[in-house]
């Protein structure tokens, strides 16, 4: 099985004179661009920023950077936040939240604690951004948007 190359750019901008979101679009693309140039078929995701970006969740390379430093999350705890973060607003149930634990066993599955743990230990780890994740009762939990966290999601190439 052959993997695509993949390369993340993470490009933060302080003082260049840049006046619009356009102009950040054009240089992204001509990163991409050189990217492609490089490697041949590579697979290219970037955020770019004005100014630091406190919490960073990359999607596709499975990261979560906190001020700077990468938070570790297990497998399972990284699929659920991923699953949350894919669906803003949006409730998602603890059923299916349990479905992405491939260690839930039968006695977890009806009792539902092991998403609970899941959750609890992952907001946790994302420190004073804990609150993105709220509990919805009786149902499950939902991603709410903050201004400070950034989604990497991955990137399509443009056409001109």
């Amino acid at each position: 099985m052959t993997t695509t190359p993949e390369l993340v750019l993470v490009v933060q901008l302080s003082n260049t004179g840049v006046r619009s979101s356009t102009d950040l679009a054009a240089l992204a693309d001509a990163l991409r661009e050189t990217a492609q140039d490089l490697v041949p078929g590579v697979s290219t995701h970037t955020l770019l920023s004005s100014t630091p970006v406190p919490l960073v969740i990359d999607l596709p390379a499975r990261d979560v950077i906190l001020d700077s430093s990468r938070i570790l999350l297990s497998h399972t705890e990284f699929d659920i936040l991923s699953r949350l973060v894919q669906r803003p607003r949006v409730v998602v149930s603890r059923t299916t939240l349990r479905e992405l634990d491939p260690a839930a066993t039968d006695i977890d599955q009806r009792r539902g604690r092991s998403v609970d743990v899941h959750v609890s230990r992952i907001r946790t780890k994302l420190g004073r951004f804990g609150s993105i994740i709220t509990t919805v009762r009786g149902t499950g939990y939902r991603f709410d948007p903050h201004p400070g966290v950034h989604i990497v999601e991955p990137l399509t190439r443009r056409s001109a």
